[in-house]
């Protein structure tokens, strides 16, 4: 389970060497973006090793930060959404995997024009059409996955929160609140969400609720209410499902240690 990507920004996880077509030149990476590139590379073995190839990789939103208009793009190493696909695919071939699903994120990063950008990564990559209601499309603002028994609800968005304490709270709610959707939308046993770009995992009695890590440092968007609480945690989940139903989530977490400047006087 991977989401907040964010490939496009100065601030986010990029390739090693991300080309911006416009210029026709390979741009130089921040030092941030070089330890969130190794970060990639360390979760990405590091499952590979442990686990081998995985069944089925979720992006669960957000795998390109988009052109940014109301910034005018003065924090995007492009702007140009096709730069930001063709990186991102070069991300993804480090996962080791076997079939891979997109989930749709914020309209303000992924869709242009009433065109989305997950469909399009989803039909280049031959993702699972995954779309809960049919059709021919690929992606929605949720997906439901069964897998030996057990049905996982993907969706992006969760309400966030700067307070620790409280950050399990907007979670805990929809895991609960599920428990009256049995009989409309069916048994849910894990409610997986993103956006807040923080980690969460909690269990009830009759479900698992995780909240994945994300893959961009904050923006000036974030900054409008203050700086503290905003460092975003940075990572990969997984969730090994045995035939008989018993299920054992993994976090890979990564510390970045490339620390904001400090001016000495």
């Amino acid at each position: 389970m991977i989401s907040d990507i964010h490939d496009m920004s100065k601030l986010a996880v990029c390739s090693k060497e991300p080309y911006n077509s416009e210029l026709d030149q390979i741009c130089k990476l921040t030092g941030l973006q070089k330890g969130l590139n190794q970060a990639w590379t360390q979760c990405a073995n590091e499952i590979k090793d442990k686990y081998g190839k995985v069944a089925l990789t979720v992006y669960n939103g957000e795998p390109i930060d988009g052109a940014n208009k109301k910034q005018l793009g003065q924090q995007s190493w492009t702007t140009n959404v096709e730069d930001g696909m063709l990186d991102f695919m070069k991300l993804d071939k480090e996962i080791s995997r076997d079939k891979v699903l997109f989930v749709r994120g914020s309209g303000y990063h992924t869709t242009i024009d009433g065109t989305n950008i997950e469909e399009i990564l989803a039909d280049r990559m031959g993702a699972i059409r995954a779309k809960p209601w049919g059709g021919q499309g690929y992606t929605d603002a949720y997906s439901m996955v069964e897998i030996y028994g057990k049905v996982f609800n993907f969706s992006h968005h969760i309400g966030y929160s700067k307070q620790q304490a409280y950050r399990g709270t907007a979670l805990a709610r929809e895991m609960a609140n599920f428990h009256f959707e049995d009989d409309k939308l069916g048994r849910v046993d894990v409610v997986v969400r993103s956006h807040v770009h923080y980690y969460w995992h909690q269990e009830s009695v009759n479900r698992h609720g995780v909240i994945t890590p994300a893959w961009k440092f904050p923006d000036y968007h974030l900054f409008r209410g203050g700086v503290a609480g905003t460092t975003p945690d940075i990572g990969m989940v997984t969730c090994t499902v045995e035939p008989n139903g018993d299920m054992i989530f993994d976090k890979f977490i990564k510390q970045i240690e490339v620390k904001p400047r400090v001016v000495h006087i």
